[in-house]
């Protein structure tokens, strides 16, 4: 008896001939056909690509939301064609759609395809044959993904915004000059530790460490005050945007914790004035 398991992850926005935005979203919907193979697949795949990429996840009913309750009937009737899956993801703004499916044939028959929606054609596609009982383990599941997916989509980054009191100071970070203040924030690679280090002639440099969580942003305020001048406590703060837990530090420092994205990671941060 053939049966399949249809797992359709649409990657919103993004330009198919440009570098990919590697935050762009991407929704996994689960079409199911009296197959009872592989059960799950679709939250195993969200949860792989979770880890490996800062693409933004939508689950199923989500994606069911924006599209309409219309939406299995679609990907029944496409059965795989590239241009009607194409067809599917633009109406949703997709610039690439993976379709996964599986078939039991004895074995049970693994395909990913990734479809361009401008092109409306398969750009990508794995195929892997695997025991009835059997079901595909991470590794397998980031080797489909590392094949099918641009290398920039595995790239996760977090963001940086520097904010001094003057302009014009020299802003330095992890030992790369970034120019003069004001800057505009950093997009940088994360999970990583960076230095920082604001100066201007005549002024106490300010200096910090920072680590930056992927798909974390951290505004960093630095007050420089002039040489044989004092520095109020006040001046010597630093807020990590998004909404958190407020900590006074010894130094009178306060420190806000959170992140852009939905899981809000606490970042240690030490520095002040030479």
């Amino acid at each position: 008896m053939k049966a399949a398991v249809i797992v359709l992850l649409v990657l919103l926005g993004g330009n198919a001939h440009a570098d990919p935005d590697p935050k762009r979203k991407v929704v996994v919907i689960e079409y199911r056909s009296g197959s009872s193979a592989l059960p799950g697949i679709a939250n195993r795949v969200v949860a792989t690509m979770t880890k490996l990429t800062s693409l933004q996840l939508l689950g199923p009913d989500q994606t069911r939301t924006m599209y309409g309750d219309q939406l299995d009937q679609a990907i029944a009737k496409c059965s795989g064609d590239a241009t009607c899956i194409a067809a599917i993801g633009k109406k949703v703004g997709a610039a690439d759609v993976l379709l996964v499916g599986v078939s039991e044939l004895g074995d049970v028959i693994l395909t990913v395809q990734r479809i361009e929606v401008a092109r409306g054609e398969a750009v990508t596609r794995i195929a892997d044959s695997l025991p009835a009982s059997a079901v595909p383990s991470d590794d397998q599941i980031n080797g489909y993904l590392t094949r099918l997916l641009s290398p920039g989509d595995f790239m996760r980054y977090g963001v940086i915004d520097i904010v001094a009191n003057l302009a014009g100071a020299a802003v330095t970070v992890g030992g790369t000059s970034r120019g003069l203040t004001p800057i505009e924030a950093l997009k940088l690679p994360a999970p990583a530790t960076y230095e920082i280090r604001v100066e201007k002639e005549g002024f106490v440099p300010f200096t910090t460490k920072v680590a930056l969580p992927p798909d974390g942003e951290i505004k960093v305020e630095a007050a420089l005050s002039q040489r044989g001048g004092e520095s109020a406590w006040y001046g010597r703060w630093y807020v990590l945007a998004g909404a958190g837990v407020l900590v006074a530090g010894a130094a009178g420092t306060a420190i806000y914790f959170g992140t852009r994205s939905e899981t809000r990671t606490s970042v240690p941060v030490s520095g002040g004035l030479e």
